[in-house]
């Protein structure tokens, strides 16, 4: 039982603290592609992909990149992400 209850908290804390490293080395694979290298690039979209809870979280989940280095319809939902989190940055009061 004690160890069901670890593996969740393990889980649980996985989801909401993302390893920084996970991140970087997901970031430096998609930083491949040129679509994605251009999205870090820029300034807006870079401090985006650092910073923001959604978008790391997003980024942190080895299935989700290896999804955006295949499929283009991905691309888009990630792109639309980006954007929807840049829009609600520059316009929060």
């Amino acid at each position: 039982m004690l160890e069901i209850i670890l593996e969740l908290i393990a889980h649980v804390f996985s989801y909401f603290f993302t390893p920084r490293r996970r991140l970087e080395k997901n970031v430096k694979v998609l930083k491949h592609d040129k679509w994605f290298a251009d999205l870090e690039d820029d300034f807006r979209y870079n401090h985006l992909i650092w910073n923001n809870r959604k978008v790391i979280r997003y980024l942190a989940v080895n299935s989700n990149v290896a999804k955006l280095l295949k499929d283009d319809d991905e691309k888009a939902k990630f792109k639309k992400l980006l954007t929807y989190e840049h829009v609600k940055f520059i316009t929060a009061p």
